[in-house]
């Protein structure tokens, strides 16, 4: 999902193979079957007349994932999202097994089209709660997010509405963490605008919020928001934040770390289509001030997802960002198409940047800039990519970068 979590899942169903076998083979990974594990679930999506990749762009976007250890017993367990079907909770009991309780948790959730999903201790109960994003454009539904609160015995209690968390946009993601320092947990809502894209016509009207535009209230379900949480109740900051709310948003990714080392939590939004990446850098007076043609030299274009970690172990975090662009010739001369100059200088003279078809690594220069070097790094093409994780998969002290990448039904396909 372009949701990062479900990279996440790949570390816990894999487990290390013995030593002799790790030598043999040279792997650091074994693929549990789901007999062994206990883990089932399909994300399954059908196509119909009414519903389709036509009528919802992000029919093949996927699910999300998140992990955490929802009963304090020190084994992780894993919640699934699922576009058509339940969403599924499964409970670690030892050995890499899993059982299967979200009909008797009261997880399965009431929306259609479930999309990224975070595990977070909402009310400092010491227990983590689930928040499920939804999205699509389901008929008879409202695709109000939902909150499930834990009551400490395996089971949940839907809450969103009571913690004004019930967005009804058509949302990604969503990222908690404490951006003004007062000890609590705020959320940024991460939305995908629903307007057609060949509509907008490279207009620019980033500071025009959703909720301004001359529309239909059903188009309106998009701009990303930020949300402050005020004695359990999360109140609308947006505007007042300095953060950008526009239905030319479509938000696919958003990762958090403190990018100039002053001790505050700043933000990246990676977009797709025409509209450039977000980064926030957090003033600490609770606004953020966007930055990103001050950091960086050019971005991904079509930005699916977004990690922030510190890849050279110098304390300072660097950004990779998720494109499209295949890395073999036959996949690029078949599924790819370049945008003319008279498009590019159009884009550049609307405050749209320097956008390039490609997977970005931004190194932390600790002066207020960064170095794009992906192609130094050889790690700009991986086809169609959504969600990235920067992760010491070997232990030997660096972070590396796993992609997950790939799409259903290749709509790109020439």
């Amino acid at each position: 999902m372009r949701v990062a979590a479900c990279i996440l899942l790949t570390l816990l169903l894999y487990s290390c193979n013995s030593g002799n076998q790790t030598a043999k083979e040279d792997r650091l990974f074994t693929a549990l079957s789901s007999k062994e594990s206990g883990i089932d679930f399909t994300n399954k999506v059908e196509n119909s007349e009414d519903f389709n990749i036509f009528s919802y762009r992000n029919f093949y976007n996927g699910g999300g994932v998140a992990l955490g250890d929802i009963n304090n017993d020190g084994l992780p367990d894993i919640y699934f999202t699922s576009n058509m079907g339940q969403n599924k909770l499964y409970l670690n009991k030892g050995g890499l097994e899993f059982e299967d309780i979200t009909e008797k948790a009261g997880v399965g959730g009431s929306k259609s089209w479930s999309t990224g999903v975070v595990m977070v201790d909402i009310n400092h109960d010491g227990l983590l709660d689930i928040y499920v994003c939804n999205a699509g454009y389901v008929k008879g539904d409202d695709q109000e997010n939902e909150l499930f609160i834990n009551k400490g015995n395996l089971t949940f209690e839907e809450k969103a509405a009571e913690y004004q968390l019930n967005e009804n946009g058509y949302t990604t993601h969503a990222a908690f963490f404490d951006y003004d320092l007062d000890g609590d947990l705020d959320c940024y809502i991460l939305n995908n605008s629903f307007m057609p894209v060949n509509t907008l016509n490279y207009s620019n009207k980033r500071e025009m919020y959703a909720k301004d535009w001359p529309v239909r209230d059903f188009l309106k379900g998009g701009g990303d928001k930020l949300l402050r949480n005020d004695d359990g109740k999360f109140n609308d900051v947006t505007e007042q934040a300095g953060i950008y709310g526009s239905l030319i948003g479509f938000g696919l990714g958003i990762t958090i770390g403190d990018i100039n080392g002053d001790n505050l939590p700043d933000m990246y939004v990676s977009n797709d289509f025409f509209e450039r990446d977000y980064l926030y850098i957090n003033q600490g007076d609770g606004t953020f001030k966007e930055s990103i043609k001050d950091w960086m030299e050019h971005l991904s274009s079509f930005s699916m997802g977004a990690d922030m970690a510190d890849i050279n172990n110098d304390g300072y975090p660097e950004v990779f960002v998720t494109d499209m662009l295949p890395s073999d010739e036959y996949r690029l001369k078949t599924t790819s198409s370049f945008e003319n100059y008279n498009v590019y200088y159009l884009k550049l003279q609307r405050d749209f940047y320097h956008q390039y078809m490609q997977n970005t690594l931004q190194l932390n220069n600790r002066n207020g800039s960064f170095s794009e070097i992906a192609y130094f790094s050889g790690v700009s093409s991986s086809d169609w990519s959504w969600g990235a994780l920067l992760f010491d998969a070997d232990n030997d002290g660096y972070r590396d970068i796993y992609v997950c990448n790939g799409i259903y039904q290749d709509v790109t396909d020439q």
